[in-house]
């Protein structure tokens, strides 16, 4: 398949209708018309029922969707990675939480790029799911996760393991067994993998289903900052914020210790990815 005609599907999908998507690849409607019609021929489905009101994705162009958006990664991947050999020998993508970005990523890539100038380094944040599935696919060549993806090919190692507070606006009271309600009201849950929520709910088995949940712990942290509430975080994600008393430790509430994974492919015959992995092994001793 044309990496063309994923580009085209995705454009689409984005504008909501095939006129805006033509602007955006600047070629004519028609143009866009005859892609998408090459790419339904070539998957025998159509994609998009079109109407007075845009384009709307059929059930097989649900399906196609995110097989389309990691096809333009990986292209995008293979472009960057032949391309960078004009100024660097190599280009590695390198999948990370946000919660895991500072301290350890973030002291990776600094001493990465002091010790290898002639790596290119791309960095891309997501959620649990989304660096699976970049790693099944190829995708991301590193990745620092909460969970052990168990893949084909891929090999995770356990990096370090992280300590979880349970962390509260400082002007909210100290939850009680009294007020149970309301501290599961003003709960904000994010979703930190399967290995933490068994463990959260062994102490709270009432959190299983939560008003507010984020999908990201910096979003979830920044609304807490603001709205106050309660929640676990990695300490070294909330340091700062307790340092400053922005924040304060809900006084005898567990500690839930959560294991950090170092994802990788297996096997990869590759002259810096064995240095790469080893710093972050020796930054994990750090932590």
């Amino acid at each position: 398949m044309d990496v063309t005609l994923a580009q085209t599907f995705l454009a689409i999908v984005d504008c909501g209708n095939f006129r805006d998507a033509a602007k955006r690849l600047h070629v004519t409607q028609s143009t866009v018309s005859a892609r998408i019609k090459s790419l339904e021929e070539q998957l025998g489905k159509p994609l998009f029922v079109r109407n007075k009101s845009g384009a709307t994705m059929t059930v097989a162009g649900r399906n196609f969707r995110d097989c389309a958006l990691s096809f333009v990664q990986l292209w995008d991947k293979a472009r960057y990675k032949v391309a960078s050999t004009r100024s660097y020998q190599d280009y590695f993508r390198i999948g990370v939480r946000p919660s895991l970005w500072h301290p350890l990523t973030m002291n990776w890539l600094q001493r990465v790029q002091r010790q290898f100038p002639a790596v290119a380094f791309h960095l891309h944040f997501g959620i649990a799911s989304d660096l699976v599935r970049k790693m099944q696919e190829g995708v991301l060549d590193i990745a620092v996760l909460l969970t052990a993806p168990s893949l084909p090919g891929i090999e995770a190692e356990k990096l370090y393991r992280e300590d979880f507070l349970l962390v509260s606006g400082c002007d909210d009271p100290v939850p009680s067994p009294e007020r149970a309600d309301e501290f599961a009201a003003r709960y904000i849950d994010i979703e930190w993998g399967e290995e933490f929520r068994s463990n959260r709910d062994h102490y709270y088995p009432y959190l299983s289903v939560a008003g507010l949940t984020f999908s990201m712990g910096s979003y979830g942290l920044q609304y807490l900052l603001r709205n106050g509430g309660y929640g676990y975080f990695p300490r070294t994600m909330v340091q700062a914020d307790l340092d400053r008393k922005a924040l304060k430790v809900v006084n005898e509430a567990p500690v839930i210790s959560q294991q950090i994974y170092l994802a990788h492919a297996r096997n990869v015959d590759n002259v810096f990815l064995p240095d790469l992995l080893n710093h972050f092994r020796a930054l994990a001793k750090e932590v």
